[in-house]
């Protein structure tokens, strides 16, 4: 794995360097090294595009990723309704609010391990404590299982007293997906969590967007291979089918959304689209656009200043929500700490 990443950073290095010397850089605020970082991943990425999807998971969890923030909460592994599951607590939480968090990869790759990082701003900038759940993952589990997964940790957290108005859901790229499909689901049950974070998601698997032909140059992945992906996880079903590509779905009724694209990525037009939908609909929503971010620019905050800003953005926004949308707990039903009372193992 070592001399395969040294080989795709160093071809990255020499692309970059001649690109530059060329056109100038690929968008106006990249430095050499933000740029030389992006043209990285979309040659990693490309060159997994042929790996079974098991060895791209064991790849991806065994890298070394950045770890400032993970070393300043205390992790604590779980379980909710039979999905494993770790917190990251910050020093001083809030007492009630939790967030529930859901990673991206396509559905078919990502976990805890890989967003560890991630998910440790999420709770050192909104306060509350997050949990991200390991949801089961395509193409060896379709469509319903990782929304079945998703409402089953919900379920846990009710049950172990957090009403959901106590609860955020929040998710990047599939993720978001999943927290939006999540909500829907909540919604048509009269039990929505109180609100949803959405970066970078992944809302139209048909991928027929202007900006992912647009932004092709300046995101990692290829247009063909998201495609592909989207296949492999759907199935049987259409592409376009609402439970999947939630751009489509009926928006009325849903609680507060926090949408966040970065405009130099491939899945801009989609989130651009859902907040204009959602807010036609009547949906509260807060539209943040990252300058000059490819994919999932919060990841990238070790790397660009616009990364940071947009976790940053994305903790304050929870804290408000959560902190304007707490509620009283019932008496003796208190919210039980991460760990307490796991739930089994998913068969």
């Amino acid at each position: 794995m070592v001399l395969r990443l040294m080989k795709i950073f160093s071809l990255a290095f020499v692309e970059t360097a001649v690109e530059r010397a060329r056109r100038g850089p690929a968008r106006p605020t990249w430095g050499f090294g933000f740029e030389w970082v992006v043209r990285a991943l979309r040659r990693d990425f490309i060159d997994m595009l042929g790996w079974p999807y098991p060895k791209v998971r064991a790849d991806l969890d065994a890298r070394f990723s950045p770890d400032k923030a993970v070393r300043r909460v205390e992790r604590t592994a779980d379980v909710l309704g039979g999905v494993p599951a770790v917190w990251f607590e910050p020093p001083g939480a809030m007492d009630r609010g939790v967030v529930l968090y859901l990673h991206g990869g396509s559905y078919l790759f990502g976990s805890t391990k890989t967003h560890a990082e991630l998910m440790a701003r999420l709770a050192l900038s909104s306060g509350a404590r997050v949990v991200g759940i390991d949801y089961r993952l395509a193409p060896e589990h379709r469509y319903p299982a990782q929304l079945e997964d998703a409402l089953a940790a919900f379920g846990a957290l009710v049950e172990r007293g957090h009403a959901p108005g106590e609860i955020a859901l929040a998710g990047d790229s599939a993720g978001g997906n999943l927290a939006l499909v999540a909500q829907l689901a909540l919604r048509d049950r009269g039990e929505q969590a109180r609100c949803a974070a959405l970066v970078s998601p992944w809302l139209d698997l048909t991928a027929s967007s202007a900006s992912t032909r647009e932004n092709d140059p300046t995101d990692y992945g290829t247009r063909e291979g998201l495609a592909r992906q989207a296949r492999d996880f759907a199935g049987a079903i259409p592409l376009d089918d609402p439970r999947l590509s939630p751009l489509h779905a009926r928006l009325d009724g849903l609680g507060p959304l926090f949408v966040q694209v970065g405009d130099a990525e491939r899945l801009r037009d989609e989130g651009l689209e859902l907040a204009r939908r959602a807010r036609e609909a009547g949906v509260d929503v807060t539209l943040d656009v990252l300058r000059d971010m490819p994919h999932n620019g919060p990841v990238l905050a070790e790397y660009h200043p616009e990364g940071a800003r947009g976790a940053d953005a994305v903790g304050a926004y929870l804290r408000a929500r959560l902190s304007a949308g707490a509620v009283e707990p019932q008496p003796g039903a208190p919210p039980r700490r991460p760990g307490e009372a796991a739930t089994a193992q998913r068969a």
